[in-house]
């Protein structure tokens, strides 16, 4: 006779499979450099090597089966980021209206903050070159999975540009200077526009790291804050430097967008600003970082003043 639904047992065992599946973890991108705190492996503040001696930080990782996977997909997101972003450029070009200023917030807010969570737990949410330079010089991302994002993402920004190309064709493209990352040199000389390239990739250098990158940050804002919280930091420097001066887009930082829309625009003549500029705000936010790491609050001070405890005044014992 079956047994009555009293008598069953309140908990059945578990297949083999259920078992597994209870006890494996989903496989994430673990390393310092991520935008995904949770995924970050446990820091070592007693380590007496720091990162530029540790030999293992330059070399390991080349034939490493899930940097490659983790590089596939930045490459993939950087390919449809730049297809996306250089859409909106030409849609709001043709808009023609003066409220740009407003979409350009809007738009960066949403688009770049929607890509570093779908990104983040399968690459760590880089998707732009130097964002993985940065880290590579601030200890955060190893040589070998740098090179191998940069690599990707070079390779997915020329997709995007050349998918982008297809659809809008030469004519239109060309019209369009690309959509972004140009200046009109009548305006405007180089050097200007590499000074400013400069500045607000170590602005954004900064509040990236601030709010997204330092291992302090989870704690205070949590996992799901810190993406949003860099698509809008480069929304507003976007927003501060695209219309002050005719002619010119403003401050990119992001060299892998400018190098698809060169692709699109068929012209790489200026690329050296769009690159050389966030690397050298890269190198100017190492020195800071280092000399300034997330846990110096975590150092022993130099002097502590011994603790006095007061006799209270009805003679009772402190």
């Amino acid at each position: 006779m079956a047994p009555r639904s009293s008598e069953l047992p309140s908990t059945l065992p578990l297949s083999r499979a259920e078992t597994e599946a209870e006890t494996q973890q989903p496989a994430v991108a673990a390393f310092q450099g991520t935008f995904a705190p949770d995924a970050r492996p446990p820091l070592q503040p007693g380590k007496a090597v720091p990162f530029y001696r540790d030999r293992f930080y330059w070399t390991s990782g080349w034939v490493h089966p899930a940097v490659w996977r983790s590089a596939l997909v930045e490459g993939f997101a950087t390919a449809a980021l730049v297809f996306v972003s250089g859409q909106i450029g030409a849609t709001l070009m043709s808009y023609e209206t003066n409220r740009i200023g407003l979409y350009i917030i809007v738009v960066n807010t949403l688009l770049l903050s929607v890509f570093i969570y779908a990104t983040a737990p399968a690459s760590g949410g880089h998707v732009n070159p130097m964002i993985t330079f940065s880290t590579l010089l601030t200890g955060l991302c190893p040589l070998p999975r740098a090179i191998i994002y940069m690599c990707a993402q070079i390779a997915g920004s020329s997709v995007g540009g050349g998918v982008l190309l297809g659809v809008l064709g030469s004519e239109r493209a060309t019209r369009l200077n690309g959509t972004g990352c140009f200046f009109d040199s009548a305006e405007v000389r180089p050097r200007q526009v590499f000074l400013n390239e400069v500045a607000s990739c170590f602005a954004m250098l900064y509040l990236a790291f601030g709010v997204g990158l330092d291992p302090r940050q989870a704690l205070l804002f949590g996992p799901k804050l810190g993406p949003l919280l860099v698509a809008a930091s480069l929304a507003v420097l976007s927003f501060a430097s695209s219309s002050m001066i005719p002619g010119y887009t403003g401050a990119s930082m992001n060299p892998a967008r400018c190098f698809g829309l060169g692709i699109l625009r068929r012209d790489l003549s200026d690329q050296w600003i769009w690159w050389f500029g966030p690397a050298v705000a890269s190198v100017i936010l190492c020195f800071f970082y280092n000399m300034v790491p997330p846990h110096h609050a975590e150092e022993k001070p130099e002097c502590q003043h011994p603790t006095v405890l007061l006799k209270p005044d009805n003679g009772s014992p402190a």
